[in-house]
């Protein structure tokens, strides 16, 4: 069913609610057909699915192609990396369920694994332990020797890749690449927020993914782009917003794509049908204090003084020298060092991030939050 509400905050559905991104489109495209893998980083919520999803969109039309989005975010280890990555594609490979069931029996003969079928959707789905490195091994060749034998180009995305670095086993890299390697006439979309640890995995001179795949880093639309498709879309609806307000929506979200959809996704429901800097704030205030049970949660994972030093952040907008002097003494930090500290655990904890040099709070409306209700 095609949606009501053309500011979409979750999914995909089509091009006519994808706002641009046509460069990157084209060369994720131009990567795939021409045999070259990709590594696709951003920070959070800025489109990295929602641009994977639009690839897939304009290449589905292919008779020749079969496509599979994976996200191993919730995996914890290489046993459960492999039941994710062959469930979606012997799941979506073999329709059949006598045929899915012979064939993991098949590449997993030995380990016995125990299949299911959901009993909503009929999706099958298995779960194997893997003990061993050379299970593990044995297992991925021949996965990948089973896509090898199709007559069709495969194409994988695996989302959060970074959460391989997380696993307990100590060489996962070495096992995926050297089986990723052998796959010929299959090619891999890597994606992922962690740009730090991304770029460990695919750039640093002798890991095994060295050098392997096309860097792209995502950035964000366009405040043109932006706020061309937000009138398009209000006065599509028969709602009138200036492109003056379109821009005041794109700058107050940092032109961070998950919050500037989410406040005209909330303000395109109103039954307004002008769309007024003042009815912009008042709906961003009503979004703020829905949050604000989260937000305030958020204190209770932190220190006191690592609040303190978050709250600093958002009333600046963004800080560029955050151990520096006149920073330190303007919000009563104490010393570069604890601040630096605090940096360190406020990173790791994806509260903050760094973006050329300069730091921001991750969560747009949480900054907004910090700003309005917490003192300097």
């Amino acid at each position: 069913m095609k949606p009501q509400n053309p500011f979409l905050v979750s999914g995909y559905y089509s091009p006519e609610f994808f706002c641009n991104r046509k460069k990157e489109t084209g060369r994720i495209i131009n990567a795939l057909e021409n045999g070259r893998n990709v590594t696709l980083f951003s920070i959070r919520r800025l489109g990295k699915t929602g641009l994977i999803d639009h690839v897939f969109y304009n290449l589905k039309s292919s008779k020749n192609t079969h496509l599979f989005y994976i996200d191993i975010l919730p995996t914890t280890n290489l046993s459960s990396l492999i039941n994710s990555f062959a469930s979606t594609v012997l799941g979506t490979m073999e329709s059949k369920p006598e045929k899915f069931i012979k064939r993991v029996s098949e590449i997993f003969s030995g380990i016995r694994p125990v299949i299911s079928f959901d009993p909503l959707t009929g999706a099958p789905a298995f779960q194997v332990k893997i003990e061993s490195d050379e299970d593990a091994g044995q297992s991925l060749q021949k996965i990948f020797a089973y896509l090898r034998k199709s007559r069709k180009r495969i194409i994988i995305a695996i989302d959060e890749f970074q959460q391989i670095v997380n696993y307990p086993e100590k060489n996962v890299e070495a096992i995926l690449r050297a089986n990723i390697q052998k796959a010929t006439g299959v090619n891999f979309i890597f994606s992922g927020s962690r740009k730090h640890i991304l770029l460990s995995i695919f750039s640093q001179y002798g890991k095994p993914f060295y050098q392997s795949t096309e860097m792209m880093q995502l950035e964000r639309i366009s405040l043109e782009d932006y706020g061309r498709f937000i009138i398009s879309k209000f006065r599509k609806g028969k709602k009138n917003i200036s492109s003056s307000s379109a821009e005041y929506i794109s700058q107050l979200c940092r032109l961070h794509t998950y919050y500037v959809q989410f406040l005209c996704n909330r303000l395109y429901s109103l039954k307004d049908n002008v769309i007024t800097n003042k009815l912009i704030d008042i709906t961003l205030e009503s979004i703020l204090k829905e949050n604000e049970p989260v937000y305030i949660s958020y204190r209770n994972l932190l220190t006191e003084y690592q609040w303190r030093v978050l709250t600093a952040v958002a009333h600046e907008g963004n800080v560029k020298l955050i151990t520096s002097k006149e920073f330190i003494i303007k919000y009563r930090l104490g010393t570069p060092s604890s601040v630096h500290t605090a940096v360190k655990s406020l990173l790791n904890k994806e509260m903050i991030y760094k973006e050329q040099g300069e730091y921001f709070i991750y969560d747009v409306f949480f900054e907004h939050w910090l700003k309005k209700y917490m003192n300097r």
